[in-house]
């Protein structure tokens, strides 16, 4: 590589670092909160950027003993994979079914599929609901896993 080439790379990945800062700072700024007392995320006076009354672990201690956030982390890790692999397992199958078979008003067929994402889901939600509720679903994890694929 030639020093040109070396020192272009270089100046790029230099004016990347605003980027980098820009998209680290809301990671380092909740978790500096959550480090806070108190005390010193009332206080006015305070620094935002900065710990001065000393770093505690009571805000991560009372969301792990006095909530159900374990509980919710499952379900939200059981609804997101299985939402996952049903859309995984059903796009695969009507894609290749599209591509590769010729059956009839297959461009049709795909027409339709593409115009139905151009849909609102707030449009679709009442009658989503009706199929939740006729599948016996409504007000459980599994409605969610139905709906989000």
């Amino acid at each position: 590589m030639s020093r040109r080439a070396f020192w272009r790379r270089v100046l790029n990945h230099v004016l990347l670092v605003p980027f980098l800062f820009f998209a680290v700072f809301p990671f380092y700024h909740m978790t500096l909160t959550s480090l806070k007392t108190d005390r010193e995320l009332y206080d006015r006076q305070a620094v935002p950027l900065l710990i001065r009354q000393g770093v505690t672990l009571e805000h991560y201690t009372k969301l792990l003993t006095e909530s159900e956030f374990i509980t919710w982390t499952k379900n939200s890790l059981l609804v997101t994979l299985l939402a996952t692999l049903v859309s995984l397992v059903i796009g695969t199958m009507a894609a290749y079914a599209l591509a590769r078979l010729k059956f009839f008003a297959v461009g049709s067929f795909g027409t339709g599929i593409f115009v139905t994402y151009l849909v609102p889901t707030s449009l679709l939600f009442l009658p989503l609901a009706q199929v939740v509720n006729w599948l016996g679903l409504a007000d459980s994890k599994w409605a969610l896993v139905v709906t989000y694929p």
